[in-house]
């Protein structure tokens, strides 16, 4: 059994651009997509200002239809502003908040990892933004910003070394599916030595170990990045990736693997 299952790596916007447009995914950016009456979102641990490290626009067509069918996105209700169904990942830039939480060394989360129907206009800060907006600018500011204009087609990958138990496949074989590190859609996930995760699902009457499907890697275990690139200055502990409960498509997890 190979496991093979089809991936898809960024291809980047050449030039600067600040939001997402009609682009896929935003990395880092000073730009918050969020509903305009909920709150900017804080961190758990220490109830700094999040900042967004990525944002993806699961309703636009540069986005792999292939990734598109796996998230839920509810009609937008008629009448209302033009909407998009965005997997939306805000993190903590402060210190060593999120890189201790990833290591789940921590009983709270110094992030937020969800899907979100949100206007894709940015809304106008309100009095709160703009506070929290001052606060992250007074601190270590916002992530460097880099738009994804689409994704190319990768090649199909098989699991990593790591959860080969007992496999019986050809080096070559391997040489030729291994999964690729950095930044990605589906696939299958670089894995390291060691493994955190949150591995329960929130929803009631789910199996104490349900089954999770790999959405978005992040990184990769060497965090090999420029020193400027926000997934980069965010990965100091080993590779992240965003999961999906298979049974629960609404409800996503970060999990981190590494060598430490």
């Amino acid at each position: 059994m190979s496991f093979l299952r089809l991936s898809f790596i960024p291809v980047y916007v050449s030039s600067p651009v600040a939001e997402l447009g009609e682009s896929s995914m935003l990395i880092g950016g000073a730009t918050m997509y969020l509903k305009p009456d909920e709150p900017w979102p804080t961190c758990a641990t220490c109830a700094h200002p999040l900042v967004p490290l990525l944002q993806l626009n699961a309703s636009s067509e540069a986005t792999p239809s292939s990734f598109r069918t796996l998230i839920p996105s509810p009609t937008p209700a008629k009448g209302a502003r033009m909407l998009a169904t965005m997997v939306q990942l805000f993190v903590c830039p402060e210190g060593d908040c999120y890189d201790t939480s990833t290591g789940y060394s921590t009983n709270t989360r110094s992030w937020v990892v969800r899907i979100a129907t949100v206007p894709v206009s940015p809304s106008a800060d309100t009095p709160y933004w703009a506070e929290a907006r001052a606060k992250i600018e007074e601190g270590n500011g916002f992530l460097p910003a880099r738009v994804v204009e689409g994704w190319a087609i990768g090649k199909k990958e098989t699991l990593d070394q790591e959860l080969l138990w007992g496999q019986d496949d050809s080096e070559e074989f391997y040489a030729a599916h291994e999964p690729e590190p950095g930044l990605k859609l589906l696939g299958h996930t670089v894995r390291g030595k060691y493994f955190c995760s949150d591995r329960e699902c929130p929803r009631a009457g789910t199996h104490e170990h349900p089954s999770r499907r790999e959405l978005i890697q992040l990184g990769d275990l060497h965090c090999d990045w420029e020193e400027d690139e926000a997934l980069g200055m965010m990965a100091t502990l080993g590779n992240a990736w965003i999961e999906q409960c298979v049974d629960h498509p609404e409800v996503l997890t970060l999990s981190m693997s590494g060598n430490w």
